[in-house]
C-alpha cells in the first residue's frame, strides 16, 4: 500500500508534522506552495480573510497524479476555523475517487472541528473515503513528539 502526504504550511508547523509523518511511515510528500504572499502580519490577515470567504489562490504544483497511491494524507493549518486557500485549491484540482484519505489540521487554539468538517466534506465530494482525521494544537508544544504519538495511534 503506497501513501502520500499533501500539505500546506505557512509557518512551518504543518510542514514539521508532515515531514515527521512521512519519515515515520515511509511516505512520499508534496508541499503545496501558495503563490500569494502570505508572509508577515499582512499576509496572515489576507490569508485569514481569503479562508473566511473561500477564495481560491494560485498554487504550485497545480495538480498531483495520485494514481499510484492507495492512501492520501491531507494537512492544513486552520485559519478562522477554515481550511487554507492553498489546500482548497489543490482539492479542486486532484482526483480522490476511491482513495482512502486521512485528514489533519494544525492550529494554535480553536476551530479544529469546523475545519476538519469542511476538509472532510470536500474530500468526500471529490470521491475520497475518510478513514481517519486528527488535529494538533501546536502552540507551545513539542510538535515532533505529538506527531510520533499520532503515528502510533494510526498504526504502522
Amino acid at each position: 500500500m503506497k501513501s502520500i502526504i499533501i500539505y500546506y504550511s505557512r509557518t512551518g508547523r504543518t510542514k514539521l508534522i508532515a515531514q515527521t509523518l512521512a519519515k515515520e511511515k515511509n511516505m512520499n510528500i508534496v508541499e503545496i506552495k501558495d503563490k500569494t504572499n502570505r508572509s508577515g502580519a499582512i499576509g496572515f490577515i489576507k490569508g485569514t480573510l481569503d479562508s473566511m470567504i473561500n477564495n481560491s489562490t494560485t498554487i504550485e504544483p497545480v495538480t498531483i497524479d495520485l494514481d499510484k497511491y492507495d492512501t492520501v494524507y491531507i494537512g492544513t493549518p486552520v485559519w478562522a476555523s477554515k481550511i487554507t486557500p492553498a489546500i482548497k485549491q489543490i482539492l479542486d484540482n486532484i482526483n480522490l475517487e476511491n482513495k482512502n484519505v486521512i485528514t489533519f489540521v494544525t492550529l494554535n487554539k480553536n476551530g479544529a472541528k469546523e475545519a476538519l468538517n469542511s476538509l472532510n466534506s470536500t474530500v468526500k465530494d471529490k470521491g475520497g473515503k475518510i478513514i481517519n482525521s486528527f488535529s494538533i494544537i501546536t502552540k507551545g508544544r513539542d510538535i515532533e513528539s505529538l506527531t510520533k504519538d499520532i503515528v502510533k495511534n494510526l498504526g504502522k
